[in-house]
């Protein structure tokens, strides 16, 4: 599993990693909150409600990881313009 397997970038292949890195760790804690919650379910209210507050924070997370992700693909399709504007300048001189 490689999340957003379809992204690359020149310029900023750290934040990328990161991006990556995030998101597999988003997703497991994602996991790990669902099932603390199912278990927690026949304890009481008072154990669910504290379960239950670990998927926003797993959410959150995610959202994080794409939007690190929007930037390295802006980024790219920044440059990727720009590159393209500048040979195409270069061929008319």
């Amino acid at each position: 599993m490689k999340p957003y397997k379809n992204l690359q970038s020149q310029n900023l292949p750290l934040l990328l990693l990161i991006a990556r890195f995030t998101a597999v760790i988003g997703i497991v804690f994602f996991i790990v909150a669902i099932l603390a919650t199912l278990i927690t379910i026949p304890s009481g209210v008072t154990s669910l409600l504290s379960a239950i507050v670990f998927i926003p924070m797993a959410i959150v997370v995610l959202l994080m990881s794409g939007l690190m992700a929007a930037i390295v693909s802006f980024e790219e399709n920044y440059r990727q313009r720009t590159a393209v504007l500048i040979n195409e300048n270069k061929h008319i001189s």
